[in-house]
């Protein structure tokens, strides 16, 4: 048998022209590896679960301790955030499909926006506020908590965030509360196969098992059915709620509050070649469409500002009295139209860290900014 084991310690050691010119052949002898250490790097340590139904069965598939693991046991689950810092049990629940649009306001309504990914900063305001306890559960009672979109990408803690969510949604309901999530345009992005903000460590996964990412979240999977059955825009009492805003376009009669949430529910698995064959699609997944609109937040004309006038029309044709937004990162959280509109996303990690205002809190007709150091919650109108 030839040896064919290479002794460089001797090599390395005397010459650095010797060591550069040896950097070729440590990267072959790393790629024929029977696992790439980069590539168990980007793996990641915890993922998932995620549950794929298949010929009539029920496969579970997660990343524990960089390994990853398949079963057929169904039942309650575990969920590790990356670092594992962070774990708790969920148990799947039955889905109401396509979840209501209008509802009544409750006494308290809390509205968060774009946790992409980043479970600390999520987890921390949620239990500074009192919306869940130290077992991860919903303690918000009858009330009402409000996500407005972008769980995916950027971070790498996007199913502990959705699983928490899908927990929470029913224990709430089994309170008298509710949680709404709604869809961000980070859902509709990888949805279709937009991965320009994906974390490596799911792309990774995805490889290792012979499937692309979006189809972690078809209509076969647990999340895929979860999410299609959520809204674009909801009504709160008078308050509206959709992740990106609402141009001058949506007065046209015909995009009613059901109409817009069943045409992007229609279109959102879809690729964006197939969305290019309907007109309905092509608007509402573009830039006057609520999912990526800017115009009620930003005022350089080439996100085609709405006018005071058209804003009107709008709270009239809805019925409103205020609209709340994420999508558009501001510092703090940030008011327009004297009042008429909130946008609420800001740097969620920033934010956290150096204690500005992370969300709202609508409470016995007051907005409130909330804080993860719940001492410093303010009251901003009255």
């Amino acid at each position: 048998m030839v040896n064919r084991s290479i002794n460089i310690s001797g090599y390395l050691s005397t010459d650095p022209f010797r060591i550069s010119a040896l950097y070729p052949l440590l990267f072959i002898l790393l790629s024929f590896q029977p696992w790439n250490l980069r590539a168990q790097f980007q793996l990641g340590r915890h993922d998932g679960p995620y549950f794929f139904y298949e010929n009539g069965k029920t496969v579970w598939i997660c990343v524990a301790d960089g390994i990853i693991k398949r079963d057929t046991t169904v039942g309650t689950f575990s969920v590790s955030t990356e670092d594992g810092r962070h774990r708790f049990t969920v148990s799947r629940h039955p889905l109401v499909s396509p979840a209501p649009a209008t509802y009544r306001r409750s006494d308290k309504l809390m509205v968060l926006s774009d946790p992409h990914g980043d479970f600390e900063s999520f987890h921390s305001i949620l239990k500074s506020q009192q919306v869940i306890g130290s077992n991860y559960e919903w303690t918000f009672g009858k009330n009402h908590l409000v996500i407005i979109g972008d769980v995916f990408d950027r971070g790498q803690d996007v199913l502990p965030i959705f699983w928490l969510i899908y927990k929470l949604e029913d224990e709430a309901a089994k309170a008298g509360g509710r949680v709404y999530f709604l869809l961000g345009n980070h859902e509709e992005m990888l949805l279709r196969g937009n991965y320009k903000y994906t974390q490596g460590k799911y792309m990774t996964l995805a490889d290792n098992i012979g499937r692309k990412y979006r189809d972690f979240w078809t209509s076969n999977t647990e999340l895929g059915q979860w999410l299609q059955s959520k809204n674009t825009i909801e009504k709160v009492g008078k308050y509206l709620f959709v992740h990106a805003g609402l141009s001058a376009a949506m007065l046209n009669p015909k995009w009613t509050i059901d109409a817009i949430n069943d045409s992007v529910r229609h279109h959102l698995f879809r690729t964006k070649a197939e969305r290019q064959r309907s007109a309905a699609a092509e608007f509402l997944f573009g830039s006057e469409g609520p999912l990526w609109y800017r115009g009620m937040v930003k005022q350089e004309e080439k996100y085609q500002p709405l006018s005071a006038t058209d804003l009107k029309k709008i709270l009239k044709k809805y019925a409103v009295e205020r609209i709340f937004v994420g999508h558009t990162i501001f510092d703090e959280v940030s008011s327009f139209y004297e009042g008429k509109v909130y946008g609420v996303n800001v740097r969620n990690e920033a934010n956290r860290l150096k204690g500005s205002s992370r969300g709202l809190l609508i409470a016995d007709g007051k907005l409130i900014l909330v804080y993860d150091d719940a001492t410093k919650n303010k009251v901003i109108n009255k």
